[in-house]
């Protein structure tokens, strides 16, 4: 089981390396957002441009995070579902719709 902490590190770790490479000192944790779901960790993110500006032009398209407990890779949720509903049906295999 992943704890919140390893989920903060893990997305942070995503973003930089993987997803952000470019942005990877922009990249700003918001862990208080981290939410815990039987099937993953949330955490949600930002940019710091966006911060400092409040321009949704330097705002990521997708600011949320999903830290699989399984250690399955991180990923983005999806634009659609809402992340609540892909979570659940992550969680009971109907995941990806058949």
């Amino acid at each position: 089981m992943v704890t919140k902490d390893e989920a903060v590190t893990a997305a942070e770790k995503f973003l930089k390396n993987i997803a952000h490479p470019d942005r990877a000192s922009s990249v700003v944790m918001l862990p208080d957002t981290a939410a815990d779901f039987p099937y993953a960790w949330t955490v949600q993110f930002d940019f710091q441009e966006h911060l400092d500006t409040g321009d949704l032009a330097q705002a990521p398209f997708n600011r949320l995070v999903v830290v699989p407990h399984d250690g399955s890779p991180v990923h983005f949720a999806p634009t659609f579902p809402p992340p609540a509903e892909y979570l659940e049906l992550q969680a009971s295999g109907n995941w990806p719709p058949k």
